[in-house]
């Protein structure tokens, strides 16, 4: 069993066919997900990121019903870890409140507000010793947990797009959102170019990505319902709130079927040895890159 580690190796075929389909007369239709992370603390048995994707209508009507939370149960900023706490806005709540709050956005992340959710959760044991540790080239670049968390959270909401490309009327284009200020904020952008350029160089025609921007938290409500989704999904991952939801494996994140016009959370991890199989996929795919960079030798130049 292969682990994949390129765009084109999980939605080549389904870009291809969107690329047949694609008229450059069309209007564009634009999706937009916010992304946010629980656990990159050292401390923390797993490092979970979530998304929220979501068209401009769907954007405006969850405006609608998260400013009916803040109003309802008064606060401005919502962060997980202050929640938890009982900090910032939630300092001296009732229990009762807060779990009501919980219900009522668990409630928001399952409805039709949303185009996909997805959580993606990384035993942090098992990337230190299987991706990080061990023997390994000089060179090899491994990414950061936070990295290969958004990795895999950005090419689920790709892969989703295109296999439901038949839902739009119009060619989708897709913008990611993360918060501002993380230390590997770098390495995301360079992540999303990466993968932009490959799935450019499938289609040829067909700009499928948009752009990579960051956020204030504070001011930016879709920022709060993903961290909202990625701490409930650490704490359940790390066994401090009820069993862990059910993940698709690695290389098949997208099996759940819903009704037109409903979300649901897709749950992913890697499946038992993915993280072994992608630390000789990526070793492979350097010693190929450093094999393409040598000069041929004298035997093998052309006369």
């Amino acid at each position: 069993m292969n682990t994949l580690i390129r765009a084109s190796d999980w939605i080549g075929e389904y870009c291809l066919a969107l690329a047949h389909r694609w008229d450059p007369e069309r209007l564009v239709v634009i999706l937009t997900a916010y992304f946010d992370e629980s656990g990159t603390h050292d401390e923390s048995p797993v490092t979970v990121m979530a998304g929220v994707m979501a068209n401009a209508t769907q954007w405006s009507r969850f405006q609608t019903e998260f400013s009916a939370l803040k109003a309802k149960y008064n606060f401005r900023v919502l962060h997980a870890k202050k929640f938890k706490r009982r900090a910032g806005d939630f300092k001296g709540r009732n229990v009762l409140d807060q779990l009501a709050l919980l219900t009522d956005l668990a409630k928001l992340s399952e409805g039709p507000t949303f185009r996909e959710c997805v959580t993606f959760t990384l035993d942090n044991a098992e990337y230190e010793a299987l991706l990080k540790g061990g023997e390994k080239p000089r060179k090899l670049r491994i990414p950061s947990r936070y990295g290969l968390c958004f990795r895999n959270c950005l090419l689920h909401f790709i892969l989703h797009t295109v296999k439901h490309s038949d839902d739009f009327v119009s060619v989708p284009k897709l913008h990611f959102v993360l918060e501002s200020g993380h230390r590997n904020w770098a390495e995301v952008r360079d992540i999303f170019k990466e993968v932009k350029e490959e799935i450019k160089s499938i289609t040829g025609s067909i700009d499928l990505l948009g752009d990579v921007t960051f956020a204030d938290k504070n001011s930016c409500d879709p920022l709060m319902m993903a961290d909202f989704l990625a701490h409930y999904a650490w704490l359940m991952a790390s066994g401090q709130m009820g069993p862990t939801p059910p993940a698709q494996p690695y290389l098949e994140p997208d099996t759940t079927v819903l009704p037109a016009g409903e979300s649901g959370v897709t749950h992913m991890r890697f499946e038992p040895g993915g993280m072994a199989t992608l630390k000789s996929a990526l070793i492979e795919r350097l010693q190929t890159k450093k094999a393409s960079a040598k000069p041929p030798s004298s035997g093998e130049q052309s006369s």
